[in-house]
């Protein structure tokens, strides 16, 4: 009998243990990055249809909270350069932030030259610190892309 209560013993004071050890390190994390305001973005090169000429996608993004934590609303423009042309699409969108990751679903407001094929630029991000975000364009093609604070990317 004996043995059974001090193993119930070590038990309870492991499990005591693992819980106090876990909020003493959810109390010393670090608060998540603000990610509210100017970001720059620019893609890595992609060439989705394989024939060797690749475009890249360049911009800038304003992201805005709203009143339900971990949404946000955002608008950007962004610039693609392909080697057959370049277009600036104006979009607005909605955030949805998880932890440190960040899903960005668009809407084409505005696309010059106008063109119909162009396709909304959805991203898929992880919040690395409060200037760095990384992560894939979601659209027509995928491609890895980096968002920094700032308008650094656009000229």
């Amino acid at each position: 009998m004996k043995t059974r209560t001090r193993i119930a013993a070590v038990a309870t004071l492991a499990m005591a243990f693992a819980v106090s050890t876990q909020a003493l390190a959810q109390r010393n994390a670090a608060p998540a990055p603000n990610i509210a305001g100017g970001w720059s973005f620019q893609t890595a090169p992609y060439d989705g249809d394989g024939d060797g000429r690749a475009c890249t996608m360049r911009g800038t993004m304003t992201i805005a909270p709203t009143r339900s934590a971990g949404d946000f609303t955002c608008v950007f423009t962004a610039v693609e350069t392909c080697p057959w042309g370049e277009w600036t699409a104006e979009q607005s969108c909605t955030a949805k932030r998880t932890g440190a990751k960040l899903e960005i679903t668009s809407t084409i407001t505005k696309v010059t030259p106008p063109t119909v094929s162009y396709a909304p630029d959805n991203w898929s991000l992880t919040i690395r610190t409060g200037d760095l975000m990384v992560g894939e364009l979601r659209s027509a093609d995928i491609a890895n892309v980096q968002f920094r604070r700032g308008p650094a990317y656009v000229s």
